[in-house]
């Protein structure tokens, strides 16, 4: 994992930009387009080696902008996914419903965007973003549009994470897709995916920790209290996975607005949000 300043120690983000040397990684040995479709170039293993990677990313804290980038590759068209295979395109996604974003949403006239959305990951090192609008007709849809159009201005967050606030101003889009509820149903599913990571990751970290400390002349592992608190939390992980391969079989077996994807994907955001909170504020670490 790279050495990165704890956001504990600063109110700012722990670096401005994702990790590019282990962004091109991924790109050379071909983990990027491992999960494309096979007509674009890609692997074909699709959403459930979408899931995979990104349960490993999250293990690894890896600063990098996969959840985003898997979203947009399952929207947009097929002429940007050879850009995004080589590492030479870096999407972000701008999401998350802010309370501004919904009481004032992004405007699409024609081609051309106006308007502010806040808490984008990575806007300065990204090279486009795709962000919900609202057409002319009052229809919601995806625009993809380049950074370099943007205004950009930093957030503060309390996970060291960059996020931005950008601002468009008669910019042009690159691509509109019809997929709003699409994409929002991936992000909720892929960021379950990186929790499951995290959690096993903690739960993992702990079981070291209990094992190889001693108090009172034997292994905290080998007391009761402990023990039971361990068990718990690797009950909570083992929910936590199951919770999101149902969901990402859903997803992959049916298509995205169906009742069962609908019906599955937000409990389980939720189930998996809340056990890596329990996971990870309780690693006696």
């Amino acid at each position: 994992i790279e050495a990165t300043r704890s956001p504990a120690y600063s109110n700012e983000a722990v670096s401005d930009e994702h990790d590019r040397r282990l962004w091109r990684t991924l790109a050379d040995t071909g983990l990027l387009a491992a999960v494309l479709p096979e007509s674009a170039g890609g692997g074909g293993t699709g959403i459930p080696g979408m899931v995979r990677m990104l349960t490993e990313a999250g293990a690894a804290l890896a600063r990098v902008p996969l959840v985003e980038t898997f979203v947009a590759v399952s929207v947009i068209a097929e002429e940007h996914l050879s850009a995004v295979m080589t590492g030479e395109l870096v999407i972000t996604a701008g999401l998350a419903e802010h309370p501004s974003a919904i009481a004032s949403p992004l405007r699409l006239t024609g081609r051309r965007l106006n308007g502010i959305t806040q808490l984008v990951p990575y806007p300065l090192s990204a090279d486009a973003v795709l962000v919900p609008a609202v057409r002319e007709d009052g229809y919601e849809v995806l625009a993809l549009v380049s950074l370099s159009t943007a205004r950009i201005g930093d957030q503060v967050t309390t996970t060291g994470e960059p996020l931005g606030v950008l601002e468009f101003i008669d910019a042009e889009v690159m691509q509109i897709c019809d997929a709003a509820d699409r994409a929002r149903t991936l992000a909720a599913l892929f960021s379950s995916a990186m929790l499951c990571g995290i959690a096993a990751r903690a739960l993992t970290m702990t079981a070291e920790y209990v094992s190889g400390r001693a108090q009172f002349g034997h292994p905290l592992a080998t007391f009761q209290a402990v023990a039971l608190r361990a068990a718990d939390r690797y009950i909570d992980s083992c929910a936590m996975q199951a919770a999101l391969w149902d969901a990402a079989i859903a997803v992959a077996e049916n298509y995205y607005d169906s009742s069962r994807v609908r019906q599955i994907v937000a409990p389980t955001k939720v189930c998996d949000a809340d056990g890596a909170r329990r996971v990870v504020c309780s690693a006696p670490l």
